[in-house]
């Protein structure tokens, strides 16, 4: 899914973007997949350490970024999910997604919520107001649930 959003951002208008974010060794556009990654694990107020496992194997399966690099990637993604004064830093840029891209990413944030095998009421909420930010439908939204639940 990452992947996905750095090829959209490769081609997306700068003017589009408010804001841009950095990590050494991430792409702009693949750090801010992860801040949003991270905003759902920081939903119910902790990063567990499931959730925190999640997000490396992530930047290691998906950009080969491992060790400290990874680790700092992880910790200025949450740094600017504290510091966000809202989600719209972060969504703006990804309404001009194709639809499809928009549900898989949904399917991607779902999948962040489930790791630690709890989901929190929190991070359900959180996910409703990224699927309405992005305009995904109630009946994708659900569907992306159950694609990740299995149930």
């Amino acid at each position: 899914m990452l992947k996905a959003l750095q090829s959209f951002f490769n081609v997306a208008p700068a003017a589009e973007q408010t804001k841009q974010y950095h990590a050494e060794g991430l792409s702009d556009e693949a750090f801010l997949s992860l801040i949003l990654m991270t905003e759902i694990s920081l939903a119910d107020g902790v990063l567990s350490n499931e959730e925190r496992e999640y997000l490396l194997a992530d930047l290691k399966n998906e950009y080969q970024l491992e060790g400290s690099a990874a680790e700092s990637a992880v910790e200025k993604a949450v740094e600017a999910v504290k510091e966000a004064a809202s989600l719209h830093d972060f969504t703006a840029p990804l309404k001009a997604l194709e639809y499809s891209e928009k549900v898989q990413l949904l399917e991607s944030l779902w999948a962040v919520a489930y790791t630690d095998n709890e989901l929190d009421p929190h991070e359900e909420a959180m996910l409703r107001k990224l699927a309405d930010l992005l305009y995904i439908s109630h009946a994708d939204y659900i569907k992306a649930k159950l694609s990740v639940t299995g149930h």
